[in-house]
């Protein structure tokens, strides 16, 4: 899945790049002196990622153009909730585990804030050509329906539904390109946004009744063996259920192509 998807990415950037290329030279050729200085007043750009619904992310960017060199962005993610999207790629299927238990059952949300610093380095610049953006993201996942098993006394197993948050903060370089499809319309190219920091947040279920404390080593080798990607973790487990904490780096690369229209 992770292949077709990189697919699809690359072919849609070749393909809107090309056609990018193609428009431009077209208006340039018709009207140059005109476009440059209609494109240069506007400064607002308000645009949508079309890469990322393929995960049923919904990116939303707003640009301000300050001068030739230089913008402000900030955008807005968020994932409604729903299953983990593509969490099987997490899970080995030849082994079944806790971790094939969260995946196929569990629910999530997803939100995230990110400004950015453009550098156009370009002739042209004022919100064309290429560009660099160093920027921040603070993004957040809601997890629910996050299920454990457990041998349960007198035989038989039970469940401890948990539910919860993890909090990630990175910081990033983004390298990107960005086009005029006529007088309104910008298509922005993502070439790679690789970005580095820190995660942190817990997962917390209650039991519906007291358990034993067999029961309570029998869900504490069952979290153990959970094997949660990318963090570490810390679990505590008594008689009215268990928390696990969640704690250590994180990262992500920003990629894909987004629609704009400029004002």
């Amino acid at each position: 899945m992770k292949k077709q998807i990189l697919l699809l990415t690359t072919f849609l950037s070749v393909t809107c790049f090309t056609y990018a290329q193609e428009l431009e030279s077209t208006d340039q050729n018709n009207n140059a002196e005109q476009s440059v200085l209609e494109y240069q007043d506007k400064k607002n750009i308000a645009k949508l990622s079309l890469t990322s619904l393929v995960f049923r992310n919904f990116q939303f960017q707003y640009e301000r153009v300050l001068n030739k060199t230089f913008s402000v962005a900030l955008s807005y993610g968020t994932i409604p909730e729903g299953g983990i999207p593509f969490g099987s790629s997490f899970v080995d299927e030849d082994e079944d585990d806790d971790l094939s238990n969260i995946v196929n059952d569990g629910k999530m949300s997803y939100s995230s804030f990110t400004p950015e610093v453009r550098i156009y380095t370009g002739k042209k610049g004022y919100g064309k050509g290429f560009y660099l953006a160093p920027f921040f993201r603070a993004s957040k996942y809601t997890f629910k329906n996050v299920n454990f098993s457990f041998d349960a006394d007198g035989g038989g197993t039970e469940t401890l539904t948990t539910s919860g948050t993890v909090k990630g903060n990175t910081f990033g370089l983004l390298f990107g390109s960005q086009f005029n499809l006529g007088s309104n319309l910008v298509l922005d190219w993502w070439i790679a946004g690789p970005h580095i920091g820190s995660s942190n947040g817990n997962l917390k279920g209650v039991s519906s009744r007291e358990l034993s404390q067999n029961e309570q080593d029998a869900l504490l080798e069952t979290l153990q063996d959970t094997d949660i990607p990318l963090v570490d973790t810390e679990y505590k487990v008594d008689a009215n259920g268990a928390e696990i904490d969640l704690d250590g780096p994180w990262a992500g690369v920003r990629a894909g192509l987004s629609i704009g229209y400029r004002f």
